[in-house]
């Protein structure tokens, strides 16, 4: 559970504020995004798309690891 509290001490801060510091929260936690994608299910890749995928994600992975050391 994700939430914001106001402290006691600080009554500077406006409600305001604290709805952009909770929405900020949400943002970095991913907790959106997981549940956009969960929202519909995915077919299953057959194994024509499966190879393609990897060999795809093989040529990322080397070109990211020749430009690691540039």
């Amino acid at each position: 559970m994700i939430g914001v509290q106001k402290h006691k001490n600080n009554k500077k801060v406006s409600n305001d504020r604290l709805v952009n510091i909770f929405n900020k929260v949400v943002s970095k936690s991913r907790v959106l995004m997981e549940s956009k994608k969960r929202r519909f299910r995915a077919k299953d890749k057959s194994k024509i798309q499966q190879r393609e995928y990897a060999v795809v994600s093989d040529r990322y992975r080397t070109e990211r690891a020749k430009k690691k050391h540039y």
